[in-house]
């Protein structure tokens, strides 16, 4: 398998959100989001989906080019929490793909 590189799209994102459930803050502080901004999503969100959601595109436009595969990855195998098997499933591939220098001859 291979780490995709670049940004996560927003639909990526939306379908991590609706596997993520309860451990959304968790997520989103091994992300580096700051406790008030954590607090203002669970506030305005009443849902669990909308909530993880919310708060990944809150750091996706934070971060910018910076909220890549390789960062998400990290936040969802660290210790708080231990979710593998999301980070495998959004974060890889089963091939490699391609770079855009690959297609210049």
């Amino acid at each position: 398998m291979y780490r995709k590189t670049g940004v996560p799209s927003e639909e990526e994102l939306l379908d991590l959100s609706s596997e993520l459930g309860a451990k959304w803050k968790n997520l989103a502080r091994a992300l580096g989001i700051r406790e008030a901004d954590i607090e203002a999503v669970d506030e305005e969100n009443r849902q669990v989906v909308e909530k993880c959601y919310n708060l990944l595109l809150l750091w996706k436009h934070r971060c910018g080019s910076r909220a890549t595969y390789e960062v998400l990855e990290a936040g969802l195998c660290h210790g708080v929490v231990l979710r593998r098997d999301l980070a495998e499933k959004y974060c890889y591939s089963l091939q490699a793909i391609p770079q855009e220098h690959d297609f210049m001859g």
